[in-house]
């Protein structure tokens, strides 16, 4: 049965929201709504609509016109089996040491790499986008380097990549969160197929916002592969939660936006140890004093 989308921009958060809340209304009624931020300067945002059945676009161009949105984008979608989509065309992705794959690829680890087991799943995070794939090329780094981290935490962890990597490489026990439900219980699962279950908890917390991870301050390691917003929102937490000495490893950031977030972690007591920009993203590793 084919789905069908309607997407429209529009200026301003609340007004955004605004709109999605009314589209949750509509009948047939969306089954999932979505607002995100067009990350361009322009002030603009996205508003999305998934449907099981074709949309009133009577209805979505009423919207549109009472909230002085752009007319909705429909388009419908073949019935598609995704996931087995994604197995099909997501090849193994190498980072220094590490080699992340999925089941379908499990011929193809070579000796000697450490071997990094993701499920495609709805969570982020195999490896293959630049900010994730940054992330661990920049922990492969730190290894060479013979920095040695005891605690650490993966904060947004999607499908714990960065976490299962981190516990690979250092002998303590790593700390995996995201805001998202689902993503925890992905995490949870990639954990225990990779045999780290014992070695990483996870957990649902926006930030800093558990009572786990404030106990386990302060951190020696804290990757946040998340978005420019809320990584400039976190740098006086992040200072209060590292260790002096202790590093953050930020992505999840374009390249014209890494200079912004670098600004805010100087700001809170942070130098930059590194950078590296892949395609139209940067990641950010950054010294605690």
């Amino acid at each position: 049965m084919p789905t069908h989308t309607a997407l429209t921009t529009l200026a301003g958060q609340d007004a955004a929201e605004a709109l999605a809340a009314a589209m949750e209304g509509l009948t047939p009624p969306p089954a999932g709504v979505g607002v995100f931020e067009i990350e361009d300067g322009s002030g603009l945002w996205e508003v999305g609509g998934y449907f099981l059945e074709a949309p009133d676009d009577i209805a979505l161009t009423l919207l549109a016109l009472a909230f002085n949105a752009q007319p909705f984008a429909l388009s419908e979608l073949p019935e598609t089996d995704w996931v087995a989509k994604v197995r099909r065309e997501l090849t193994p992705v190498e980072a220094g040491r590490f080699f992340v794959y999925g089941s379908h690829d499990a011929d193809k680890v070579p000796k000697g790499r450490i071997a990094l087991l993701i499920e495609a799943t709805v969570a982020f995070g195999t490896g293959h986008h630049g900010t994730t794939l940054g992330c661990l090329r920049a922990l492969d780094r730190l290894v060479d380097e013979g920095f040695v981290a005891r605690s650490v935490a993966d904060i947004g962890c999607g499908t714990a990549v960065l976490a299962m990597a981190a516990a690979r490489v250092y002998p303590g026990r790593v700390i995996a969160s995201d805001i998202d439900a689902v993503a925890v219980d992905v995490a949870r699962a990639n954990a225990q197929i990779n045999g780290l279950a014992d070695r990483i908890d996870c957990l649902e917390a926006a930030g800093f916002g558990h009572p786990r991870l404030a106990a386990a301050a302060p951190l020696d390691l804290v990757f946040a592969n998340i978005l420019k917003g809320p990584l400039i929102e976190l740098a006086p937490a992040m200072a209060a939660h590292i260790a002096g000495g202790g590093l953050a490893v930020l992505s999840g950031l374009l390249v014209v936006q890494a200079e912004a977030v670098q600004a805010a972690y100087v700001a809170a007591g942070f130098t930059l140890r590194q950078r590296e920009d892949i395609g139209e993203w940067s990641t950010l590793v950054l010294q605690r004093g």
